[in-house]
């Protein structure tokens, strides 16, 4: 799937199809943000498995430059990365503390047994024990996305997330015109379709409240 995939059919559906009023720049910047809500909304929209090497001698560990959410650990890799080893199972923060108050200074290892996760830190990860310089896993990440600068790129989301993406792209061309009542209105119909295409069905709910009271209820008396 190729960026001109999604936005001609915008293009198309806004009437603009020389993009006179939504220019090809235009519309790539829209469809690169979308493909970076997607891929925050739902990390498996870009999820990449990798080979990583630890940083050593320290439990806390920062998700590789391109990631914007770390998945899991899944494998020890073995010297140079290039063995597959034991696996790597999740644990808690607590789990942790109540085992051994010392696991942060323990000694290193080339071998990791855990690793644990925050998701109110998402750029850290931590791992047990501490590895050894040189140690290697296999990781799970969602990768971010880069700029798009011409409509003959190639989107990293597959085809099935081509529906989302669209509706994104409508929701931004729309509120462009932020002085029109209906274009405010159609670029919201917009967005709640993107969270409906992306199962979020709550914030959906959230941008959408089909009951609108028509009176005042009659005060006491």
């Amino acid at each position: 799937m190729i960026a001109s995939d999604i936005l001609d059919r915008c293009s198309a559906v806004l009437g603009d199809p020389s993009r006179v009023r939504w220019t090809a720049s235009d519309l790539l910047s829209y469809l690169t943000d979308a493909m970076r809500q997607t891929v925050l909304i739902r990390p498996d929209a870009n999820a990449v498995v990798a080979t990583v090497q630890l940083t050593a001698a320290n439990t806390r560990q920062a998700i590789p430059s391109d990631a914007v959410r770390f998945l899991s650990l899944v494998r020890n890799m073995g010297a140079g990365g290039l063995v597959p080893g034991s696996p790597i199972t999740p644990t808690t923060r607590e789990a942790m503390d109540a085992a051994s108050a010392a696991w942060h200074v323990d000694t290193a290892s080339s071998v990791i047994d855990h690793y644990l996760y925050n998701q109110d830190t998402p750029s850290v990860f931590y791992v047990y024990p501490k590895p050894a310089t040189g140690t290697y896993v296999e990781m799970e990440y969602a990768r971010d996305v880069g700029e798009l600068t011409s409509v003959g790129d190639t989107l990293p989301l597959a085809g099935i997330w081509a529906e989302p993406l669209r509706e994104y792209v409508m929701y931004r061309a729309y509120s462009r015109n932020v002085s029109s009542v209906s274009d405010k209105q159609t670029a919201a119909n917009h967005l709640r379709q993107f969270y409906l295409a992306l199962g979020e069905e709550s914030r959906a709910k959230a941008l959408f409240n089909p009951y609108q009271p028509t009176f005042a209820a009659p005060s006491g008396g």
